[in-house]
């Protein structure tokens, strides 16, 4: 009927992410499911102290390998970009922050004046090291290596920052991988899954994420439901 609305995304794109959820539940365990949490930017998940010294940055990298969880990972600032650069593009993470794998030294690099939006700053780092949890599973994660960034964005949140994932890129203006509407409806999911009050994740949003994560937990709610 034409005054139906829109559904915020595909349903092959809901399909994928809730069997996202699914490999992620399968793949690290029982135990590590029953250990999520929807993390928030306080001293309860964080322990850095305030700054934007290369230490704070290590200390933050570490605190996320840590809630992942992860072995810790060494992050070096990278040289500062032009401003014009900055915004010319899709990708969140391939000028915010750079992955480079290796079995047994991994190195992650980042801008440091990202750091001055600490929100941005810990997706970043999230989104980083998620390249290294899931580095060893992208041939079996849905979707397979044709999506892996758009998997690496989406486990940020299955991991529970999906906080950080929804705030971050709307506070600077970038994109990501994923759209907003995606990432509203995955931490819809997840705030779901493990039986988290949507109270406390839109009382920590900007007014535009919550409006988007509002619009996505009403429409979850209605896709199990079938109505």
């Amino acid at each position: 009927m034409f005054w139906q609305k829109t559904a915020s995304i595909s349903d092959d794109l809901k399909d994928w992410i809730i069997d996202s959820f699914d490999w992620a539940d399968s793949t690290f365990g029982v135990e590590w499911r029953s250990t999520r949490q929807l993390v928030t930017p306080t001293a309860q998940f964080f322990t850095a102290k305030s700054g934007q010294t290369p230490e704070v940055a290590q200390q933050i990298a570490n605190d996320i390998a840590r809630l992942l969880p992860l072995e810790q990972i060494e992050v070096q600032p990278i040289a500062n970009l032009a401003a014009e650069h900055r915004h010319n593009y899709h990708d969140l993470a391939s000028i915010g922050g750079t992955y480079l794998h290796d079995d047994t030294a991994p190195l992650i690099t980042y801008d440091s004046d990202l750091m001055a939006t600490p929100i941005a700053f810990i997706n970043t780092m999230t989104h980083e090291l998620m390249h290294a949890r899931v580095a060893h599973h992208i041939d079996t994660m849905p979707g397979g290596e044709p999506v892996h960034e758009l998997s690496t964005d989406l486990h940020c949140i299955t991991h529970g920052l999906g906080l950080f994932a929804l705030d971050g890129p709307a506070q600077i203006g970038w994109s990501g991988y994923m759209t907003q509407e995606s990432r509203a409806y995955a931490l819809a999911v997840f705030l779901d899954r493990h039986g988290v009050d949507p109270t406390e994740a839109l009382n920590r949003l900007s007014s535009r994420s919550a409006k988007a994560l509002k619009r996505a937990i009403t429409e979850h709610a209605a896709d199990q439901t079938g109505s």
